[in-house]
């Protein structure tokens, strides 16, 4: 049996040969859907676009937890000039679904060896000698961890979402809490409460929640709202899996996810690297994201700001798109 359980494949070399010249060089679109033994684990993959002969992206979801399967109409402005990998990831989705609480190596150096392991699956797949590896939020964290491992797979590294260093991000996050809750006495001294408290802390973190994300972040989270429904949750099918995973590996990678840090792990990038970032983005700080690329050592480098919070790639696919063009394209060969 194949692994995919839903296909549309290249059309064939003899279904070419009968078609006119101008013709032959139609699209083909790829989609591809199901699970995959990476890692010793099956895990969830797909493979989009409306022509296979597109430069791939691999996309690493953020969260962690945050998996994309139920969301891949997101994804369909990308798919005019890319073909997309998404992946659930390990405990995350469909692949959470698939293997459940007893996943086992829920570690950060496990998920990046499991990211080359896609990687290398996808490029067989497709026929392709590279792809370009896009990280949002924890999956820049991936994205960092296993370009800096292999590499010569990927064309060029792209971080939206870029987290830099947890210190970094709660205080950017408090003051901005602080302009939003100027007039909130009740607010401003639950922020001063737990002020004292390590940045890693899961009260600190929870008391400058309220006000991380932008305007378009919320109005894109609604999808998730739409998908799930209010609680309480289902206790089976997919909704059920993707709570149970979101929150499974939320749980077994909070403390790798805060103790990250690009500054001291991901100075030295090998190949180009480009973040493209939210101007609104409190979740992970933009000031911080486009210091870390001043000081970033690679063969090329762009910080590149749009209009947008966290979730900007989504929200503002436009202008992400024409970044990913303008800088990222050009590298592929």
């Amino acid at each position: 049996m194949p692994p995919f359980s839903r296909r549309t494949l290249i059309h064939s070399a003899g279904a070419l040969a009968l078609l006119a010249p101008q013709a032959a060089a139609a699209k083909s679109p790829v989609d591809e859907t199901g699970f995959v033994s990476i890692g010793g684990l099956e895990q969830w993959v797909a493979i989009q676009g409306q022509d296979a002969e597109n430069p791939a992206i691999l996309y690493l979801h953020g969260g962690p937890g945050e998996a994309q399967s139920p969301f891949l109409a997101q994804f369909r402005p990308w798919e005019q000039d890319f073909t997309l990998i998404n992946w659930d990831q390990r405990g995350s989705g469909k692949t959470y679904g698939r293997n459940g609480a007893s996943t086992p190596e829920m570690t950060l150096d496990r998920m990046a060896s499991d990211t080359i392991a896609v990687t290398e699956y996808a490029l067989r797949r497709l026929g392709k000698p590279k792809l370009i590896l896009v990280g949002q939020s924890w999956g820049a964290i991936l994205g960092l961890v296993a370009v800096q491992r292999r590499p010569e797979l990927f064309y060029a590294f792209v971080g939206t979402g870029q987290p830099v260093n947890a210190t970094l991000t709660i205080k950017d996050r408090e003051r901005w809490a602080r302009t939003q809750a100027a007039n909130d006495s009740a607010a401003l001294k639950q922020l001063d409460d737990v002020s004292s408290l390590s940045p890693t802390d899961v009260k600190r973190v929870m008391a400058s929640r309220k006000w991380m994300m932008a305007p378009s972040d919320l109005a894109y989270l609604q999808i998730q709202k739409q998908f799930t429904g209010p609680p309480p949750f289902p206790t089976e099918g997919a909704v059920a899996d993707w709570v149970a995973g979101y929150q499974f590996t939320g749980r077994k990678l909070y403390a790798e996810s805060m103790a990250f840090d690009a500054r001291k792990s991901a100075m030295n990038m090998p190949i180009p690297c480009f973040v493209i970032q939210g101007r609104d983005d409190h979740v992970t700080p933009f000031d911080a994201a486009q210091t870390y690329v001043r000081d970033l050592r690679a063969p090329q480098k762009t910080f590149v700001a749009i209009d947008g919070g966290h979730y900007a790639c989504f929200t503002n696919a436009g202008q992400f798109l024409r970044a990913m063009r303008k800088f990222v394209m050009p590298l592929v060969t």
